[in-house]
Parts: structure tokens; sequence; C-alpha cells
């Protein structure tokens, strides 16, 4: 039987580290033996935990500061304890948030022009673990939203605008090893010393799916892969030896593939990029990086690529956001080595090796943004949405604007795919949070909801075209309003006067697809290795959307402007009635 080559754009990829200029040296690299993330870098800063005699420290350096650091450069110190994780804040390249022994988490604020003097202000401090908090982890989509677990068994959500928590999650028997989010942040995986993997719905706290995941005792951790619903975890079997397995988010009674790895003792990190379906595998004290191409398909589901070998064994790798790297060296990743013998940071780069200088289109799909589809009030409300996406050829040349091709909602409703079968499975009641107080006014002359029907009504001729059809409802939660200039009338105003405090209602906004198979079968389906029809469609749905949006947004002010008017009539009159 013939031997056959599986075909893959990526089956060359190679690791390249930078030259010896570029790296950031004599950093003296914390040596505490935990296996959190000492480092931590977007596209403007790189993070990296210090050893320090006593409380906590790290370093803020900007990219372009490569070589010797200086002894004496800036850092961020404020933490009692030493710090075990950091991760920037995914919308906010200012914005680091760590943790401790001392047991807090703290989100800090960075100049855009880098330290120059050590900072002991923090930005938020949160209270809640009575031990060390292990790891951080932000909302992939939701802004100010971050999840910590800690050594006393606990999982918090904390709302780092009103420094508080949202949710706290009793779970968990024993040590949380490793934690991550799904794609858009409905749900989260943890792994724990108990050997179990749990799947917990993150509003309700409810554990979607719990088993055993690897029989050994070491520690074990995991990554959900991209919007597929699976998992990967790395772990050890009851031989000690290094494996990889995947599973079903929603169905955890058995992996759907293992693989052993190799005996070695040091604990396998997983690094997922969903651009690529690219898996890679580090191990704590190893030289190597190994990258396997991950299939939904069928078994086997990773497909080994190739590896990248070097002398010094790294204690932790910190990973460039896609929006990073140098797309004119054809750089699909870029990892930050922290040595474990040196006092040195390397950058590594994952590199397609191509001829053309030409933008590769194929390589570069669109990537998430620093942009958040949700607020915090959004997301706690129950409303889920996928990652805001953003075209790398456009960020390149510098134009900055984001291409919004993910605007999706899921209402009041969680898909989960059992092996590629996707199944509809009623939400939960949302967790307990603190509601806002809603404040009925006790006039009879209030507004009533007819003109908000109206304008759905006027929405849906306005979309009649016949290529169009309906693919999801879409809650847009009305902010609070409060009208300031008219509070200041009733601050000596009697009793019986009751001022208009706030006014809540809803908007449902239509979210429309184009059928592909109707209007536009006519254009060409793929000129010179780019689908032409494809992206023309996507933009004909973007900007249906954007118009639907200003539609809305029109009718609401509207609506506002006449709740306003009457507002005004209700205060004149009380005034006359106090005048006499």
């Amino acid at each position: 039987m013939p031997f056959k080559v599986r075909i893959s754009k990526f089956r060359h990829v190679y690791g390249s580290p930078y030259r010896e200029q570029d790296c950031y040296k004599n950093i003296c690299i914390t040596r505490n033996a935990h296996d959190g993330c000492f480092c931590a870098v977007n596209s403007k800063f790189l993070a990296i935990v210090t050893e320090t005699s006593g409380g906590g420290s790290f370093l803020v350096l900007l990219l372009s500061e490569t070589g010797r650091v200086d002894v004496d450069h800036p850092r961020v110190t404020g933490h009692r304890g030493p710090v075990v994780d950091l991760k920037f804040n995914p919308f906010n390249d200012n914005e680091i948030a760590s943790c401790s022994d001392d047991g807090t988490v703290k989100v800090w604020s960075i100049p855009n022009d880098g330290l120059k003097t050590d900072t002991y202000q923090w930005k938020v401090d949160l209270h809640g673990h009575q031990r060390r908090v292990d790891y951080v982890e932000w909302h992939p989509t939701a802004e100010n939203l971050i999840l910590s677990a800690g050594s006393d068994h606990q999982v918090i959500l904390w709302n780092v605008e009103r420094a508080e928590p949202i949710q706290i999650y009793r779970c968990h028997p024993d040590s949380i090893q490793s934690v991550t989010w799904n794609r858009n942040g409905s749900l989260f995986a943890t792994t724990c010393k108990d050997k179990r993997i749990r799947v917990i719905e993150a509003r309700t706290g409810r554990i979607v799916a719990n088993n055993i995941g690897h029989q050994g005792p070491k520690t074990s951790k995991l990554v959900f892969l991209g919007d597929t619903n699976r998992l990967l975890s790395t772990g050890f079997g009851k031989q000690f030896e290094r494996q990889v397995a995947i599973w079903n988010a929603s169905d955890l009674s058995g992996p759907l593939t293992v693989e052993t790895i190799d005996f070695s003792a040091g604990v396998l990190v997983p690094f997922y990029d969903h651009d690529t379906r690219i898996v890679y595998l580090a191990g704590k004290g190893d030289g190597n990086i190994r990258y396997y191409e991950y299939t939904d398909q069928c078994e086997p589901y990773l497909h080994f690529l190739s590896e990248y070998k070097s002398t010094s064994p790294q204690r932790c790798l910190g990973v460039m956001p896609k929006l990073g790297v140098d797309v004119t060296r054809n750089e699909i990743m870029r990892f930050y080595k922290l040595t474990s013998t040196g006092l040195i940071c390397e950058p590594i780069s994952m590199i397609v090796p191509r001829r053309a200088e030409v933008f590769q289109y194929d390589i570069y799909p669109d990537t998430i943004g620093p942009y958040p589809a949700l607020t915090s009030d959004e997301w706690i409300s129950g409303v889920d949405r996928d990652p805001i996406l953003v075209s790398m050829k456009e960020r390149t040349e510098e134009t900055n604007v984001p291409q919004i091709t993910t605007y999706r909602t899921l209402d009041s409703t969680c898909s989960f795919p059992h092996r590629g079968t996707l199944q509809r499975i009623t939400q939960l009641p949302v967790a307990e949070v603190a509601p806002i107080p809603k404040v009925n006014m006790t006039n009879d002359s209030s507004i009533s909801p007819a003109t908000l029907d109206k304008s759905n009504d006027d929405l849906q001729q306005h979309t009649s075209h016949q290529s169009m059809k309906k693919v999801e409802s879409l809650h847009l939660p009305a902010s609070n309003i409060e009208f300031n200039f008219l509070k200041e009338k009733f601050q000596n105003q009697p009793d019986f006067v009751q001022p208009f405090i706030k006014h809540n209602f809803e908007i449902k906004k239509k979210v429309w697809n184009v059928d592909t198979n109707d209007t536009y079968s006519s254009i060409p389906s793929e000129i010179y290795g780019i689908d032409y029809r494809h992206e023309y469609l996507k933009q004909q749905e973007e900007i249906q959307s954007l118009r639907e949006i200003i539609f809305l947004k029109d009718n609401r002010i509207r609506f506002l402007e006449d709740e306003l008017h009457l507002l005004k009539l209700r205060v004149d009159n009380q005034e006359k009635i106090l005048s006499r």
C-alpha cells in the first residue's frame, strides 16, 4: 500500500528565534515553582514577573526596549506576596491584571510611554479569596469581567468596573489546576487535583459536564478548541506518561481520542490558535515546542506537524495576540520564552515558509479584534455573542476599522454541539446578581410601549427584501438615563412630589442574513484564490445590519424626545401648583 502524505498548508511551519540583540536580557525572572503564567504580552507591552526579597512585583517593558534591561527599571509593586499569574486586558492594551499569594487580584493601568517610576497605586483591588489566587482569565467577549481561581477551592467571577463579585463557584473539593473560557464566554472549564474535568455554566454555576480526566496525579491543563465545543487537555497517565486528549465539552463520559507524548516529568501547557487550528504543546522545563493541526471531522483529531527544538529549557511562554504578529514575514504565532537557566526572555516566531511577499489571505483569516462584543450588564442579563472579528490586512494598512463579521446573538438559548451535531438547550435562570431597582411613575400619563411596537413594525416593512431571512433576535437593553438637570429642581420640593428617576425598557433588533442561493448566484465563486462572492455577500450583510442599527437608534431617540417633552410638561405643572 503506497504511503499517503496528508496535505496541509502548515506542514512546513518552523520556529525561528530572534537574534540576541532583539531579546530581553538581564531580567531577574522569578524562581517560583508555580505553574502560572509569569509572562504576558500584547502589541504594546511585555510583562514579566521578577524575583523579589519581599512582596511581589513585575516588570512592564515596551516591546521596543530590547537588549539589556536596567536593574533599576521601574516595576509594578503593590502585592504583599509573590505574583503568580498575569493577563493583559484583551480590550485595553494599557490594563493588566495580576494575582498573588496575598489572596488578591489587582488591575493596573500602564501609561502609553511605559513606566517611568515604580507603581504602587492599583486601579482596582479585588478581595474575596481566603488563600492564594492561582489563575486569572479575562472574559473573551464582555468587557470588565474577569475570572479568578484560588487555592481556597473557589472560582469567582468579578465585575472589574464595580469591584464586586458577580458569582462564586464552590464546586471544587481540591486545588484548581487550570481554568479556561469558551469562545463566546458562556461556559468555562476547569481541571482539579481530584483528576476531574468540569464544564460550568458561567451565569448560573451549573455543572454542564463532569468526569475523570487523566488518571495521573500530576497537574493537568486544558483549553477550549475555539467554537467546536471540544476541549483539549494535557496530563499524565497511570504510568506517568504525558498525554493529550480531546473531549466533547457537553459529554465527558469518555475522551474522543488520547495520545501519549513521552515520559518526561514537566507539565505540558497547551496553546490553541483558532485562526489556523494549530495546537502548540510546551512542556515546563523542556526545550522544545510541539505543534499539531486540529480537525473536528474524524479521528485522528490531532495531526503532528513538526517540533521546535532548543537547548535552553523554558519556564513559561507568553503568547502574542494575533493582531501583533508580523504578517510581512508570514508569522502565524509568536511566543516569548522565559528561560530557566539564564536571565533572558527570547521571542520565537512560528513562520509559514512562502516566497510570495503579498498578504496571505489563506493563513490570515479575520481574527478577534480589541473590541468588546458585550457590556458586563448585557452579559449578566443573559446575552451571548461571538467575538468581533477584524481583518488582518486592514490592521496592517493602518486603517484601524473593525470589520464586524460575527455580530450574532444567542438569546436565552445555548448551543452544545454533540460530536458535530447542533442541539438547542434552554438556558437556566440568570445567576443571582443585585438587580437595578425600577421606579414606576405615579402619574398615569406615562408613555406606553406602543411607540416601540410601531417602530418594530416599521423595521419589518423596511427590511422586506426577498433574499433576506431572519437569523436571530438580539436584545439590546437600554442604559439607565438620569436627567441631572431636572434633579436639581426637585431638591427643595415637598415630599408629595416624586421626580422621574429612571426608565428601563428594551429594544429587540432583528439581524438578517443573505441567502446565498437566491440573488447573487451569478457572481464568480473564486478568482485568483479569493472568494469574491463570499466577501461581497458578507459586506452586504454588514451594511444591512448597520442600517438596521441606525434605524433603531433613530426610533429610540424620537421615543426619548417625546418622553422628555412629557417630563418637562409635568415639571411645569408641578411648579405652577407650588407657586399657588
